[in-house]
């Protein structure tokens, strides 16, 4: 008599996955676009009295993927109470602010972000841009000029700054009513929150 293989066999129900088995398998539904599974897996996990800190992240994560800022934002605020050092959720969680209209917490979280690592690719684009969408070109420029000279050329962030410093430059006169937004520069957000 033949047996089943594991990819083939039914699920035993009395067999339940542990908190980081779950995280794992929402990482890789994530990966591979499969949110619905993932938010599942995230959502049981985060139900538990004392959920690991990266279903935070993860979580975070894939509800800024999803555009639900107001329940990205406390996972991330969460994930970094534990890990207070970590780049990519600060990061995100400013992105999460910018994305939901509040670009100057936004710029307040990569400021604070790029005093320990200056020359971070991602948070100094993105706070040039919120600089530059708030008419202070000369600072977005600065930020520019620091990524551009740090950054390598086959990094994203060096394209895209390239991009916004040329966008800058071709606004009218200071004083004139300038308005770039991400819209106008094509640059998406969401895949901020890919990694």
């Amino acid at each position: 008599m033949a047996t089943k293989s594991k990819e083939t066999a039914a699920p035993n129900p009395s067999v339940s996955l542990d908190s980081d088995e779950l995280v794992a398998l929402a990482r890789v539904d994530i990966e591979r676009g499969a949110f619905t599974d993932a938010l599942l897996k995230i959502k049981q996990v985060l139900a538990d009295q004392s959920p690991p800190a990266e279903a935070f992240a993860l979580g975070g994560r894939l509800y800024a993927q999803l555009g639900l800022w107001p329940r990205a934002r406390p996972c991330y605020e969460r994930y970094l109470q534990a890990n207070p050092n970590a780049v990519t959720e600060a990061f995100e969680l400013g992105m999460v602010r910018f994305d939901s209209g509040d670009a100057a917490e936004a710029r307040k979280i990569w400021s604070d972000l790029l005093g320990k690592h200056p020359t971070h690719p991602p948070s100094l684009f993105y706070r040039a841009l919120a600089l530059a969408q708030g008419n202070s070109a000369a600072d977005a420029r600065k930020d520019l000029d620091v990524l551009l000279k740090s950054a390598s050329p086959d990094n994203l962030y060096f394209g895209r700054g390239r991009d916004l410093l040329r966008a800058i430059d071709s606004q009218p006169t200071p004083g004139a009513s300038n308005t770039l937004t991400a819209g106008t520069l094509r640059i998406p957000t969401k895949d901020a929150y890919k990694h």
